[in-house]
């Protein structure tokens, strides 16, 4: 009996360990290539190191990670989710994300008000890591004096050597909406936009933003729209490129950070999201990747301080945050009016 007893009491604690080991491992969904290792360098490795629970990386964009959520419910697989702004309000639409207690994410004091990303009735289902801008680039060869409108890119010098996005890229939606709204347009008129587009002659509207690097290097393309941080990072590469955040404002995206719905390991969750949007986390992606830290007080070096999405010497406040709900709504009947007005 005594044998037997302790028998039961050795596995009964056996188990207690491996369910403890078990509760220190909590799935995240990461971006892929370089914008997943710099997640995993400044907060997933970090974080082991801090706390002892170990992050599992599961890289994928940001589409498919609601339709694997949605596909799991109500026991995902997934703990914590990084998906981009737009996307993020389509999948708390359709349930898969838990709403945040801010009072267990210490960390969101020191945030800009608008990283809590909340319902209409004021519920937090996302915190925002990072702010990638849409601005310009130019060729800094062919081009010496640094444009600083939007509407350079429709001046005469340079016609046909302009690039911009076709409507189905991500970006083309959010830039579209905010030009047509410096025109005197509204979501519900996108007539001056539309009449400026007719206007405007691109080389070409591109796909894919590879064809950016290709371009600039035939020397095809000296002027255009483009994401801030990528132009800077072709610029590390050696292209005679530079960004340019307009005057008017860079239309803005994020990378924004989820608890997924009905995640066995809530605790570890939330520690984990209030290590990501702590200052060493947010100052880290943004170094590696020269998205804006949505910090009241970013620390930054200088050279990365100049290469966010809101400008030298400017803030996080002058970047021009579309309303992704109204993006979602007008971005199909955009498009098709985009095809039947503007492309010939």
């Amino acid at each position: 009996m005594k044998a037997r007893l302790v028998t039961g009491l050795a596995l009964a604690a056996l188990g207690f360990s491996f369910q403890a080991e078990a509760q220190q491992r909590i799935t995240v969904t990461v971006y892929s290539g370089v914008w997943g290792s710099s997640q995993q360098t400044c907060i997933l490795d970090p974080f082991l190191k801090a706390t002892g629970i170990t992050a599992v990386p599961e890289p994928g964009i940001s589409s498919v990670t609601v339709t694997k959520l949605k596909q799991s419910m109500p026991n995902p697989s997934i703990d914590v989710a990084w998906v981009d702004g737009g996307v993020s309000e389509l999948g708390w639409a359709e349930g898969v994300f838990d709403v945040i207690d801010p009072a267990k994410v210490p960390n969101l004091s020191g945030l800009e008000p608008r990283a809590a990303i909340k319902t209409k009735d004021g519920k937090i289902f996302a915190l925002n890591t990072g702010y990638y801008g849409f601005g310009m680039f130019y060729n800094t060869k062919e081009i010496t004096q640094e444009p600083t409108s939007w509407w350079d890119l429709w001046k005469p010098e340079y016609a046909n050597r302009v690039m911009s996005p076709a409507p189905a890229q991500a970006p083309f939606p959010g830039y579209f909406l905010h030009l047509n709204k410096l025109l005197g347009g509204s979501p519900q008129n996108f007539t001056p936009g539309i009449e400026k587009f007719k206007t405007l002659k691109a080389a070409s509207y591109y796909t894919a933003t590879g064809a950016i690097q290709s371009a600039i290097q035939s020397g095809e393309v000296v002027i255009g729209a483009f994401y801030v941080n990528s132009t800077w990072a072709l610029a590390d590469q050696g292209m005679p490129i530079a960004a340019v955040s307009p005057k008017e404002g860079a239309t803005t995206g994020d990378i924004r950070v989820h608890i997924a719905k009905g995640t066995k390991n809530l605790e570890n969750a939330y520690k984990f999201i209030n290590f990501a949007v702590s200052p060493d986390a947010l100052n880290c992606l943004a170094e590696k990747l020269y998205v804006g830290p949505p910090l009241k007080t970013p620390t930054l070096p200088q050279k990365i301080a100049d290469r966010m999405p809101w400008g030298k010497g400017g803030n996080v406040s002058q970047l021009v945050i579309p309303d992704w709900n109204e993006v979602n709504n007008r971005k199909a009947e955009l498009l098709d009016t985009w095809n039947r007005q503007v492309v010939k």
